[in-house]
């Protein structure tokens, strides 16, 4: 599904010919807020580089949402393409019964429609508009692709790659918003960059991929002349919490070189937009903590996958009996997710496992004065 998802995206954003965006610039970044059918509120983090929209929305009520669907906390992701200069329309994914939104573009700040619940059940009319209260900061949206042959023949093997990058936009402290950047090409490029232009940053992991491509396949092409030596690198950035002085982001990537699977992998970041630095475990949870959230997690392992509390996790086929956590967690509105990626706890045919525990039953476990403060309010 998550491949799928990405492919969709990659399709969308190469034939990018036919529809010409009138009302808002073709890449942006918006923090919507506003409520479905007048009653249910709702926040957006929408991303649209040139026909292609993707992000995540969450219902920023607890227990206050459309019937037949749950909130989880976690925020629900979408993927979905402009069909006209104004109209839209996007789908949730990697969830059951996928709800979805259509609609149109009124103005560049807000957007109307209607929105599914479920895939099927009555639409309800909805409106949103670009809202960035104090604690969130608007972002810029950096976008590259390229195609690399492998040799200089019709319908030669070749290597694809699209990176879609967020970093803050103009700040009244530069300072935070330098350190802001940084975190996050460290975080996208998987290194200390050198520059923190980010023309340049894309730029050059286009063509570190490129020559890689070039390097490992060209010989062995020459001699085998087979065609299964195309490469795929689809890297998307998300927002995900942009509010209470707090960004929580993930990167979803999706590499494939060859074989009989590509690897996908998603990777949470949280910061302070008060200070500018990286958020870890310790300053979210007390000392002494990691015990019982080892517990809680382990716990909602066996209530997912059905695992009587008399069966060991390895029994059921996971790594270890006690699942930890670990620094890819997230911070959202309603409490603290925890993803472990392919291989990370469990097989490859286990897929990704996201675990998310509402701050009501971690109360004795936060650092009350620290960044969550204002979450917890």
């Amino acid at each position: 599904m998550f491949r799928n998802v990405l492919v969709i995206l990659i399709s969308i954003i190469i034939s990018i010919g036919g529809n010409s965006q009138l009302l808002v610039p073709k890449k942006c970044y918006l923090h919507l807020v506003g409520k479905i059918n007048r009653e249910f509120p709702v926040e957006m983090n929408l991303v649209k580089i040139n026909d292609t929209i993707y992000g995540d929305y969450y219902f920023s009520q607890p227990g206050n949402v459309p019937l037949g669907k749950g909130n989880s906390g976690k925020g629900i992701a979408f993927s979905g393409r402009m069909t006209s200069a104004d109209a839209f329309s996007i789908k949730e994914y990697n969830t059951t019964g996928a709800g979805s939104f259509t609609g149109k573009f009124d103005n560049s700040q807000t957007l109307s429609g209607f929105y599914s619940a479920t895939e099927g059940s009555k639409s309800l009319p909805f409106g949103v508009v670009e809202k960035y209260p104090e604690g969130s900061i608007g972002m810029d949206v950096c976008f590259q692709k390229g195609i690399t042959p492998l040799v200089k023949k019709p319908k030669a093997p070749s290597a694809t790659i699209q990176l879609v990058l967020l970093l803050p936009g103009e700040s009244a402290n530069p300072l935070i918003s330098d350190s802001i950047n940084r975190i996050i090409l460290n975080t996208f490029t998987g290194k200390q960059v050198r520059t923190a232009d980010p023309v340049k940053v894309l730029e050059g992991m286009k063509q570190v991929y490129s020559e890689n491509y070039i390097s490992s396949n060209e010989a062995i092409y020459s001699e085998t002349r087979s065609s299964s030596f195309n490469w795929q690198s689809l890297k998307f950035m998300h927002v995900l919490l942009n509010d209470a002085h707090l960004l929580t982001f993930y990167i979803d990537h999706y590499a494939f070189t060859g074989g009989a699977h590509g690897l996908q992998t998603r990777q949470f970041s949280v910061v302070s937009l008060w200070t500018g630095r990286e958020i870890g475990l310790k300053d979210v949870f007390r000392e002494n903590s990691e015990i019982r959230l080892s517990e809680l997690l382990t716990d909602k392992i066996h209530v997912m996958n059905h695992i009587p509390t008399s069966q060991s996790l390895k029994d059921a086929g996971f790594f270890t009996d006690t699942i930890k956590p670990g620094e890819n967690f997230y911070l959202t509105r309603e409490g603290v997710g925890f993803y472990y990626n392919q291989y990370d706890i469990a097989p490859y045919a286990s897929g990704t496992i996201d675990l998310f525990i509402p701050f009501a039953e971690l109360k004795e476990l936060l650092v009350t004065g620290g960044p969550v403060r204002e979450l917890l309010r």
